[in-house]
């Protein structure tokens, strides 16, 4: 069947396309795979005519009666006169919306035209009209909308087409008008449904006037530039930086002046303060395109904490909170704006923009619009064309990961000039490299997790089965694991990335869905349980430890079985990408079996030289002196002699059975325990030949097939076999201490806990992520420093004067008391002094202050005999409680409640009030209940609540 494409409305990211048969017979194209297709029907343009298998829907609801299914179809070519074959088979009706769809519209008080159940239904739910008034466009709605007028105000149709929107239609013009799927507010589930009608396109007279809206509304004359002088005061009277990253001046300056810039910069290296700055200084609005609503949310809540206006647009708001957004657009009030690139393509968001004056585009995440890069968007793709329609609007383009090949796409693109291209050190020294064979995946993640008890961290594994059950395994050893992946749900993803995001302590595992754009700037480790598959994912997943700049520790547990799984991927996917993909994953290969320096690889790749050893990575720090050292070269003689002798075709597994002299069926019916090396390496056991293997590879004497595993001699190994020397370590290669262990530890962690106490209190009440307060470098510096007065505070990293109003007197009054308490020199240049305990604290845990709390409330000791022992305050206790439980520590719930103070009745009271707003944020718990409970009884009843779900 032949079909004429004469519509094409917006559906969610994807298209509804209408047509006519060559019957004459109108129908809606659905997709099969529109489920589950994001992008479904935009492959069909209007004016096209197209061969296609179909079968009606089987589920018609009327009056979308039109609706049919797509098996196959193939574009055969364009039609002629589109108009004429439209008013042929489905004539327009003429006049005004009263005629439309057999006279049954009725309009809302705002004059927004539906149809209703009750009154009757049209025979169809799509047609053409000829109105007779000219329509003028409204856009103080969510969607643009056309105004027909009347005496009473009009009555409106909202634009749901991807054509450029005019600002008025004239009378006359051949319109699609068509009927939207039945609706009832979702706050008012009784409500009668309703469909309400849209326009989904028009074909304007030839001679028509009418113009877009781009093109009659120029842009006004750029204002002066801003002195950079100015930057320097607001960089630390906003965001409370006494001085500029690397390159950071540079690129600002750059901005400031209107030139087009790109910025290849860590994650963690100042990225978004290159845009955020420059916003504050121009006048107009910065617009940043970002792909990922967490991230949206999590800048725009850190930019209102400095006193920013910030907001963003996204499928997350409600329409009314979506209308107030665009209000304080037009009114010149809102600063940055976060959209996504689908809702800025939206033309109700191109035309909100071109009201407004844009002074800047930024587009974060940039290597998604090359195809070269890792994450490859086609949505990205079409930035260049809104960046066409400003073209008087400064550029920048900024991402953590782009190779010099991606760079070039990205200029090439968005008309960045080579000058304009900035591209700081990949090198993240505060990361700890660190990569282990792996054996005992679940015995080396608990001995990591151990090393970081008390610190937040990321754990990636490569399916959605071992998400699910890592972190079943650690929730049953008392971790607090949370999972994240694409098969669960979207409240489930959504409810466990905030938890993540509100504490101090808890793992998330998940696969590569979590993690992109994800601003948490103090988390401490970031653990690969599986292979990723290729240095960019990698780089980009260590990237999410450390964003603070304090140290943190990437551990990578490395197989041979996932690179051949990837490399099956591979060749199943799309031939054109199979040469790119295997020379990425080829390259994190060599980088994890690398025997020396690891910065050396993985900043080569990012085209960054890196000649001396970085003394932050296992292999750096675990050099091997000659003592160290032992002769190998008998054993390695044997396994290349079995290597060799079944052909350097099998891999490690099989080698090692052969030379161990297993009797598996597989090494007995290729007959290789008649080999003269059958059994020659029964002494040595499985582990330490699987060591010595890997230590070979690293020294290059072997090679192993990436697809199938097989295990192939160099010429280095020839010459070992004809009698030269190999030395391998003594012992296997242990990991290195965690980076943590290494740190200076000048400030006082008891000071630094009780501040991280104060910080996640305050963080409750304002409903956000504690980090957002302060990051864990700001408080560090305080329990270093000990500020006193408002000018020593504002001294400290990340503290501008937003946050001296908002916080300063609730730090310094605990500053303050602990000074007092235990005699420390309030002076702003003392350093605070080690813990009087005797056994060394590790920095950022203080393990032992919420460890002793919690063994003293097992043994019976009242909340405020331990107050009294330890010179705190009962609620402090509770806090300290509160983290031995989060940590996987035993607290007897009913014993916690004979502790409330509170009557029966009112306990009741709190714990209704907690199933009402839940137990996460204590703020709204207090406003409840009539500011009537002291925080003390609400931490200790909330904690009550947390030990019994347990």
């Amino acid at each position: 069947m032949r079909i004429l494409i004469v519509a094409k409305t917006r559906r969610g990211t994807g298209a509804c396309v209408g047509g006519i048969t060559q019957h004459g017979q109108s129908v809606r194209l659905i997709a099969a795979d529109a489920a589950h297709n994001e992008h479904a029907g935009l492959e069909y343009n209007v004016g096209e005519v197209w061969e296609i298998e179909s079968t009606p829907e089987p589920d018609i609801i009327p009056p979308h009666i039109e609706n049919i299914i797509i098996h196959s179809a193939q574009r055969l070519k364009l039609a002629e006169n589109i108009e004429a074959i439209i008013r042929r088979f489905m004539p327009p009706v003429t006049g005004g919306p009263e005629n439309l769809f057999d006279g049954r519209l009725q309009h809302l008080p705002s004059g927004a035209l539906f149809i209703a159940e009750r009154t009757g239904l049209p025979g169809r739910s799509t047609m053409f009209w000829t109105p007779d008034q000219p329509l003028r466009m409204d856009v103080e709605a969510k969607r643009i909308r056309y105004r027909y007028p009347t005496p009473d105000g009009g009555r409106l149709l909202t634009f749901v087409g991807f054509q450029e929107p005019v600002e008025v239609i004239p009378a006359g013009t051949l319109l699609r008008v068509s009927l939207a799927h039945w609706w009832h507010p979702s706050d008012k589930p009784d409500d009668e449904l309703h469909c309400h009608a849209q326009l989904s396109g028009w074909f304007l007279p030839e001679n028509s006037s009418s113009s877009s809206f781009s093109s009659s509304h120029p842009v006004s004359a750029p204002t002066p530039v801003p002195d950079f002088a100015r930057a320097r005061h607001v960089l630390k009277q906003t965001f409370g930086f006494a001085d500029f990253y690397p390159l950071q001046a540079d690129i600002v300056r750059r901005i400031l002046q209107r030139q087009d810039t790109l910025v290849i910069m860590p994650t963690g290296g100042g990225k978004s303060l290159c845009y955020q700055l420059p916003a504050l200084l121009h006048d107009g609005l910065t617009v940043v395109v970002s792909p990922l609503i967490a991230l949206m949310q999590d800048q725009v809540n850190q930019l209102r904490e400095l006193g920013v206006g910030a907001g963003f647009l996204n499928s997350t708001l409600s329409h009314h909170e979506y209308v107030a957004i665009t209000h304080r657009i037009r009114e010149g009030v809102m600063r940055i704006l976060y959209v996504a690139p689908e809702t800025l393509l939206r033309p109700e968001t191109l035309v909100l923009l071109e009201h407004s004056r844009v002074s800047c585009i930024a587009v974060d995440e940039a290597h998604c619009i090359s195809e070269w890069g890792h994450d490859f968007r086609p949505e990205y793709r079409q930035i260049q064309n809104v960046r066409q329609r400003f073209p008087q609007t400064v550029c920048v383009a900024l991402t953590a990961t782009a190779t010099p090949r991606v760079r070039e796409d990205i200029r090439r693109l968005l008309g960045i000039s080579d000058d304009g291209e900035f591209v700081a050190s990949f090198n993240r020294p505060n990361l700890l490299l660190c990569i282990q064979p792996r054996r005992d995946s679940l015995g080396q993640t608990l001995a990591f997790l151990e090393q970081h008890r008390g610190q937040a961290g990321i754990i990636y594994c490569s399916s959605r089965k071992g998400v699910d059950g890592l972190s079943a395994e650690l929730r049953a050893r008392g971790w607090i694991a949370l999972a994240y992946h694409a098969g669960m749900d979207a409240d489930s993803r959504r409810r466990n990335q905030d938890d993540f995001l509100h504490a101090d302590a808890t793992i998330m595992v998940a696969t590569v869905a979590f993690g992109m754009g994800i601003n948490k700037s103090n988390v401490r480790f970031v653990l690969h349980f599986n292979l990723p598959k290729d240095i960019e994912s990698y780089y980009q997943e260590i990237g999410r430890a450390g964003r603070d700049g304090l140290p943190a520790d990437c551990l990578l547990l490395h197989s041979r079985a996932d690179a051949i799984t990837i490399r099956k991927f591979i060749d199943e996917g799309a031939a054109s990408e199979r040469a790119g993909r295997s020379a990425r994953l080829d390259a994190l290969i060599r980088y994890a079996e690398t025997a020396g320096c690891r910065r050396g690889p993985l900043l080569s790749y990012f085209g960054e030289q890196h000649d001396t050893a970085c003394g932050h990575c296992d292999n750096c720090r675990s050099v091997a002196r000659p003592a160290d050292m032992a002769d190998a070269t008998e054993a390695a003689q044997k396994l290349f002699s079995c290597a060799a002798h079944t052909g350097e075709v099998f891999g490690a597994a099989h080698i090692i059975d052969v030379l161990r002299g297993s009797k598996s069926r597989r090494v007995l019916d290729r007959k290789h325990d008649k080999l003269s090396s059958y059994g020659t390496g029964k002494e040595t056991s499985k582990d330490d030949w699987r060591d010595l293997l890997q230590q070979f590879i690293g020294q290059g004497l072997l090679e192993q097939d990436v697809q199938f595993g097989g295990l192939r001699l160099t010429t280095k190994a020839h010459l070992v076999l004809k009698g030269e020397k190999v030395f391998v370590r003594r012992e296997p290669a242990k990991p290195a201490p965690a980076l943590a262990d290494a740190a200076p530890t000048g400030h006082d962690p008891e000071l630094f806990e009780l501040l991280r106490t104060l910080r996640r209190e305050l963080a409750d009440q304002a409903a956000v992520p504690s980090y957002i307060i302060f990051s864990d470098r700001a408080l560090v510096e305080m329990a270093k420093q000990l500020p006193r007065t408002s000018e020593q505070f504002l001294a400290i990293n990340g503290v501008g004067e937003t946050k001296l109003a908002n916080y300063g007197e609730a730090f310094l009054k605990v500053i303050g008391d602990y000074c007092a308490a235990h005699r420390r020199d309030p002076s702003p240049n003392s350093i605070a002094t080690a813990s009087s305990e005797s056994e060394p604290t590790r920095w950022m845990t203080a393990h032992r202050r919420h460890e002793e709390i919690g063994a003293g409330f097992a043994a019976g000791q009242t909340l405020d005999a331990m107050a009294k022992r330890f010179d705190i305050t009962r609620e402090t206790v509770l806090q300290n409680l509160a983290r031995h439980a989060e940590t996987g520590g035993k607290v007897d719930a009913a014993r916690l409640l004979g502790c409330s103070r509170l009557p029966e009745p009112e306990r009741a009271r709190v714990f209704a009030a907690f199933k009402q707003f839940g137990i996460e944020r204590l703020a709204p718990v207090r406003e409840a209940l009539g500011d009537s409970i002291s925080y003390e009884e609400l931490h200790l009843l909330r904690l009550c609540v947390k030990c019994r779900a347990r």
